[in-house]
C-alpha cells in the first residue's frame, strides 16, 4: 500500500534531520525540557518505555484535551499495561492502540471507553513502536523501528522523539490514510484550540 511507503519515507527523512543522542540523555534532562528538544536515537526497551510513559502521562494530564496513539506492535506487549491504561484513560480525549493479535483469545480484552484497538496484522506497522500525544498545547511524538541486536538477543529501536506539532500532525495524517474508518483526520497544529 502506498501509505506504508509514505510512512517509511517520512520516517527516514525526519531521522536525518535530528541530531543523534544516546540513552544517557534520559537521565540528564528535566521533564520540562521534553517540550523543547528533538533528537534521533537507538534505544533499548527500558529506555523506550521510559519515554513512552512520559508521553502517555503528559496526555493523561491534559484533562481530556489530548488524543493518544500508541503502537505495541503485538497485543501481548499491551496486556501487562492494561491496568495502567485503565487508570489514566479518563485523562485523555481519545486513544488508539495499534497492535497485531498474537494471543489466541482476545474476546476478554476490555479496553477503557475512550480507547480503541486497531489491528495492524499484515502491515509494516508491526515493526514500529510509536507514541503520539496530540492536542491543544501538546504535541509529543516518539517513532521508532525495531532493529536487530548485533549479538542477536534483545530488542532495540532506532527512531526519533520530537515535540514539534507539525511532525505529530504528519504522522497522524499517515495513520488516517492507513486507517480512514478508525483514525479521524487530525486538525493542523495551528487549529488546535483549548
Amino acid at each position: 500500500m502506498a501509505a506504508f511507503r509514505i510512512l517509511e519515507d517520512f520516517y527516514r527523512e525526519v531521522m536525518r534531520s535530528y541530531p543523534p543522542q544516546g540513552e544517557a540523555l534520559l537521565e540528564r534532562i528535566r521533564p520540562e525540557t521534553w517540550r523543547q528538544i528533538s533528537f534521533r536515537y537507538i534505544f533499548s526497551v527500558p529506555a523506550m518505555t521510559a519515554v513512552s510513559w512520559m508521553i502517555e502521562d503528559a496526555a493523561a494530564q491534559s484533562r481530556g484535551t489530548a488524543d493518544l496513539h500508541v503502537s505495541f506492535q503485538v497485543l501481548s506487549r499491551f496486556l501487562p499495561q492494561l491496568d495502567r491504561y485503565r487508570a489514566f484513560s479518563s485523562g485523555i480525549a481519545r486513544g488508539w492502540i495499534y497492535a497485531a493479535p498474537d494471543i489466541s483469545d482476545i474476546s476478554g480484552l476490555m479496553l477503557p471507553a475512550p480507547i480503541r484497538w486497531i489491528n495492524t496484522s499484515g502491515t509494516p506497522l508491526v515493526e514500529y513502536w510509536f507514541v503520539i500525544a496530540y492536542g491543544p498545547g501538546l504535541a509529543m511524538t516518539l517513532l521508532a523501528r525495531e532493529i536487530p541486536a548485533l549479538d542477536g538477543s534483545g530488542r532495540y529501536y532506532e527512531g526519533f522523539y520530537t515535540f514539534e506539532g507539525e511532525i505529530a500532525y504528519q504522522v497522524l495524517m499517515i495513520l488516517h490514510i492507513l486507517f480512514p474508518a478508525d483514525v479521524p483526520m487530525p486538525s493542523r497544529p495551528e487549529e488546535q484550540r483549548w
